[in-house]
């Protein structure tokens, strides 16, 4: 069995000196050993580890082996739901904790709660918390009067649609640097210490143009497309990562070379949302693909001039899994179609029970991408063995992001590395040796909100 190093030691002694009430933080850079520190931390205890994607609570099923603890997403734990506001915009609630703990004293033989077979809880990938999960679990948490540790990697992105909290509770914080992965004269510790420092010294500064080297390359374009093609077909631990899901389906149409750009028999592919039938981040492998069209009848006249809604798309079964999938082709047709929807409400031409009832179709529609592509946020949790870093998305800043951010992006995106991370040359941003011919690809036209790179040299 592995011996704690001494900055494990430290985090499982605060740890097991914990008392109800109490809150800690253990933050560090993936690969620090934090998971692998707390596990033995909590040895004798019954934990309850929660996260906030199922990505993530695979990947820390995985690591911990352990049947004695409960390892489940937050959403399972605390009853999470959504429901149609007044305005008829999805809102989030959650059973309430006080309901929890009355049903778990009222079956108490049966101890229904996994809270009230908890002796602490573990909150992984904290970074990724927001207000609304935050809230929820600090009302367990005090309802069944259990200690709670956030862990995660503070420098990663903050979650999508709300803000960062752990943060500013001014909770203990312990802080572990070494890195079990990495070397520290590795190139991937060395970039990622570089956006760490940029991020905390000098968040609005420019990043330096990055070169080629063993373990965070350089490629052509041609050949960075190439070899993420072969990769991807010879089922390597992979994942090219984009910033935005336009540039994601671009790539999606490069990498399959299939004459369409739909999903297909054969794909390994994650569920991008979580809705009533799948979670964001569940894999899968199609077994199946067929055409298929779903109608909603008795539709409202001003909403559908034959009173019926129809949906075109297709329907995916998976290898080992009974669930069907329905999917459109082009989903930001969907969100037009809602759009519409909610502005027949707003004039008075549906109700808010009929609005509701086409909503809530629509939203039951399911949504799929190829495992090996992700946006930098979805890829949260996750870690292969190569990244494939899209460089003209993710390298270069993205106009709505602030310096600060785009750092957090980039540095969310090499950690998902376990050995390597590729980038493709392209001028002022990353090349593969200084002074070398480079071939643009994709061709990087003039954005002046994008940042201007600078001539210094990584």
């Amino acid at each position: 069995m592995h011996q704690l190093n001494q900055e494990q030691q430290h985090v499982a002694q605060r740890i097991r000196a914990m008392q109800q009430g109490d809150r800690l933080v253990v933050s560090g850079r993936a690969g620090s050993g934090k998971t692998f520190a707390i596990a033995r931390s909590v040895e004798g205890l019954k934990a309850l580890f929660l996260t906030p994607t199922h990505v993530a609570r695979s990947v820390l099923a995985g690591e911990l082996g352990d049947t004695r603890h409960h390892v489940m997403t937050i959403h399972s734990a605390i009853g999470w739901r959504r429901y149609l506001g007044s305005d008829l915009r999805w809102r989030e609630t959650y059973r309430p904790a006080q309901d929890a703990r009355s049903r778990a004293k009222q079956n108490h033989k049966r101890n229904t709660s996994v809270f009230s077979k908890a002796d602490i809880i573990i909150v992984d990938e904290c970074s990724l918390v927001g207000s609304f999960q935050f809230g929820a679990i600090e009302a367990y948490a005090r309802e069944f009067n259990l200690p709670v540790v956030y862990t995660g990697d503070l420098f990663q992105l903050p979650p999508v649609r709300d803000r960062e909290v752990i943060a500013e509770q001014e909770f203990e914080t312990i802080t572990m640097k070494a890195s079990l992965r990495f070397p520290e004269d590795s190139d991937i510790y060395r970039l990622g210490e570089l956006l760490r420092r940029a991020i905390e010294e000098a968040p609005d500064d420019d990043l330096p143009i990055l070169y080629s080297r063993p373990s965070t390359q350089v490629l052509s374009g041609q050949t960075w497309m190439e070899q993420l093609t072969s990769g991807y077909a010879e089922r390597e631990s992979l994942l090219a990562v984009t910033y935005s899901n336009k540039r994601q389906r671009r790539l999606r149409s490069k990498l399959r070379q299939l004459g369409h750009n739909r999903l297909a028999a054969g794909d390994h592919v994650i569920s991008k949302r979580t809705d009533g039938l799948f979670q964001n981040g569940e894999q899968f492998t199609i077994s199946k693909l067929e055409p298929e069209t779903k109608v909603l009848c008795d539709v409202p006249a001003c909403a559908s001039r034959n009173q019926k809604l129809t949906l075109s798309g297709y329907t995916l079964t998976f290898c080992g899994d009974e669930r069907v999938a329905f999917v459109v082709e082009n989903r930001g047709e969907i969100e037009e179609l809602e759009e519409h929807i909610r502005q027949l409400h707003y004039v008075d031409q549906l109700t808010h029970a009929e609005a509701a009832q086409v909503l809530q179709l629509l939203d039951n529609i399911n949504s799929f991408e190829l495992s090996a592509l992700s946006t930098v946020h979805k890829s949260q949790g996750r870690s292969v063995d190569t990244v494939y870093i899209d460089t003209k998305t993710v390298l270069r800043r993205p106009p709505r992001l602030s310096p600060r951010d785009h750092k957090r992006l980039l540095y969310t995106a090499i950690t998902r590395a376990r050995k390597q991370v590729i980038f493709y040359e392209m001028a002022g941003y990353c090349q593969q040796a200084p002074g070398a011919k480079i071939i643009p690809f994709p061709p990087a036209p003039a954005n002046p909100t994008s940042g201007h790179p600078q001539s210094r040299a990584a």
